[in-house]
């Protein structure tokens, strides 16, 4: 049985949709099949993350007002040889399906079915959703739909000072499973004092402190930073997020 994933922060710029696309590869290659949906078509990172390694045909955008089916718009991406099979439906490929959206607006149950039926027809183990920071009614139905929510902060006061916010969000939407991951850590904070402060603001158990990166903020997106800097120390701490996040069979 297929287990969906939410990735939610309270504010933009936590990073949250470059650790979803490292995740995403990385259960990938560790023999799971993963999809991994950008469901923000307000402002779309996954397909810019991937390096735009295939242009999209169709995108979530092209599935909600009608033009393909949702698995039209899965893309195939490599992994690691030996490794599990990774699609990315990309949010959108063009201003035109943002504007067509607001202007013609769309079922909002298309999203819940179109997240099962990706899990039905690419057989997937795991389908991870990249969702718009704050809420909205795309993330509203991703976070209703997942098993597990992650919840993206800094430890920053500016991002603290949501959580009660976040807390909320999730109460009302009962996702049965939370986990925190505390990224960008300034150089010279200690990963305990971090986790303290995030655990005392959100009530949930962090799963990973991710300190700031200069590596990574210099990759700037042209390609995801698990294929750049495959054996840096960054991606043993994604790696070690994984087994916590994925269900025991």
């Amino acid at each position: 049985m297929a287990q969906i994933i939410a990735m939610h922060s309270h504010r933009g710029g936590t990073g949250r949709s470059t650790i979803a696309a490292n995740l995403a590869r990385l259960m990938a290659d560790e023999g799971h099949r993963v999809a991994l949906v950008d469901t923000d078509i307000q402002s779309p990172a996954a397909h810019v993350l991937f390096g735009d390694a295939q242009a999209p045909g169709h995108t979530l955008a092209d599935y909600l007002i009608g033009r393909c089916e949702v698995e039209d718009a899965a893309v195939a991406m490599p992994t690691a040889p030996g490794g599990g099979d990774l699609f990315l439906v990309p949010a959108r490929a063009e201003a035109s399906g943002i504007h067509e959206i607001i202007a013609q607006g769309y079922d909002v149950g298309l999203l819940r079915e179109g997240f099962d039926r990706l899990i039905d027809a690419l057989r997937l183990d795991i389908l991870l959703l990249d969702t718009h920071a704050g809420i909205n009614n795309e993330t509203v139905t991703a976070v209703a739909s997942a098993d597990t929510l992650v919840v993206v902060t800094r430890s920053c006061r500016l991002d603290l000072t949501g959580a009660g916010e976040t807390i909320e969000f999730a109460n009302q939407l009962s996702c049965p499973r939370r986990a925190l991951v505390v990224n960008m850590v300034p150089p010279g904070v200690p990963d305990e004092a971090s986790r303290e402060r995030a655990e005392r603001a959100y009530g949930s158990t962090v799963e990973a402190v991710l300190p700031y990166t200069p590596e990574l903020a210099m990759v700037a997106g042209a390609r995801l930073f698990a294929d750049a800097h495959p054996e840096h120390p960054l991606m043993e701490r994604f790696r070690k997020i994984i087994p916590s996040l994925i269900r025991r069979r």
